[in-house]
């Protein structure tokens, strides 16, 4: 345990605490005991020696130094080329808007933030500023992380958020369309800037990022498959949204190979996009943007992740469709699988989800038409025993 004692300033008691530099010598910290010079010596001594271990946790003077506010942000760029652009840039949108301005106002020191520190925090985001536990938990995730790392970098002995009382996490309603819903989708798209983008993400249960990912060079007509290796993001570079091309998937198990061989009807229809497009090419000359992407638009260049958000939602306030995202079509794919009797398993591999898990609990549903068909089929048979 770290040297320490008290000291009275102005009525009120403080420990002086001694913590050793990395490079020799010893540093002074002074820490509120929260106690007046009445109060008796052996609740000084009870309060000193708890200060003294809860500062033993401190390995490097730089906890002491470095405010946490500063410190997180700081830790988000070191680790930058560890994470996916759009995990970078969503750190960097939480902790702008609600991190650093709630620390910061705090004044905690790296070394200062305890356990109940982070707690309130948790409490703050979700009764002051109506965040959902999802999103609190997405918060934690950064905190827990950040901290993680000044423990591996031997800044901190222990990390504070070990402890802390986690956000609970909400099932998410997810919204899909039905069979009928999906042909009439597929209907009204034809011909339209998005047909294509479209027709990938409802046939093969791809997210937007993986459909404006897709490349040629991917499609193999003569091997019958499609390679899900590459993604296109919408992310802030210089202050401003952007589209990036990244050689990677959301996860390890995103970057996956469709067999096609069964499917000799999307493999016709890539075939004759790829045939329109070269044609296209040719009647535009110069002006054709040559690219290797699958989903481009009328001159060639490769749609952007906001134009597909936008474009879909006008398609269905134009032919007057139930409201869902573009995402809701993945979902309205896994559950067309579901009520055709596939697997959950199998419907993991297929969308190239990371667990079994995150696939049950998101697609437990069934849709109406399964559930009416499952009450026919009790009753029918508990009925006839009566």
């Amino acid at each position: 345990m770290i040297n320490g004692s008290i000291q009275e300033k102005k009525g009120n008691l403080y420990a002086v605490l001694s913590i050793k530099k990395a490079g020799g010598g010893y540093k002074q910290k002074w820490v509120s005991m929260g106690m007046k010079s009445t109060t008796g010596k052996r609740k000084q001594q009870e309060r000193l020696d708890e200060l003294r271990e809860q500062y033993t946790d401190i390995i490097s003077v730089e906890a002491l130094e470095i405010l946490f506010c500063d410190y997180i942000k700081k830790w988000n760029e070191e680790t930058k080329a560890d994470k996916r652009l759009t995990t970078y840039d969503g750190y960097v949108h939480m902790i702008d808007k609600y991190i650093y301005p709630y620390f910061k106002e705090k004044g905690f020191a790296l070394a200062d933030l305890r356990t109940c520190d982070i707690n309130a925090y948790y409490k703050w985001l979700q009764r002051d500023c109506g965040l959902s536990g999802n999103t609190a938990l997405k918060h934690h995730q950064i905190i827990y992380t950040s901290l993680k790392y000044a423990v591996i970098n031997r800044i901190l002995k222990n990390n504070p958020c070990e402890t802390v009382t986690r956000p609970k996490k909400e099932k998410a309603e997810h919204d899909f369309y039905n069979a009928d819903e999906i042909k009439a989708l597929i209907q009204y798209s034809k011909n339209d800037p998005l047909e294509v983008v479209v027709y990938l993400a409802v046939l093969l249960g791809l997210r937007r990022e993986e459909v404006l990912g897709l490349r040629w060079e991917n499609v193999d007509f003569d091997k019958h498959t499609i390679r899900i290796c590459e993604t296109v993001v919408r992310a802030k570079q210089g202050g401003k949204l952007v589209s990036v091309a990244e050689k990677k998937t959301k996860t390890e198990t995103s970057n996956r190979v469709l067999d096609m061989s069964k499917a000799k009807e999307i493999e016709s229809y890539l075939y004759l996009v790829r045939q329109a497009q070269n044609e296209q090419a040719v009647t535009c000359g110069d002006s054709y943007y040559v690219s290797d992407y699958v989903c481009v638009d009328k001159l060639g260049y490769p749609i952007k992740p906001d134009y597909v958000t936008h474009r879909f939602a006008k398609i269905l306030k134009k032919y007057g469709l139930r409201r869902i995202t573009f995402h809701d079509l993945r979902h309205s794919t896994a559950s067309y699988m579901l009520a055709k009797g596939y697997s959950m398993k199998e419907i993991q591999e297929f969308l190239g989800h990371s667990n079994y898990n995150f696939t049950a609990d998101t697609y437990t549903h069934v849709d109406n038409s399964a559930k009416q068909a499952m009450i026919s089929t009790i009753s029918a048979d508990i009925l006839a025993c009566l």
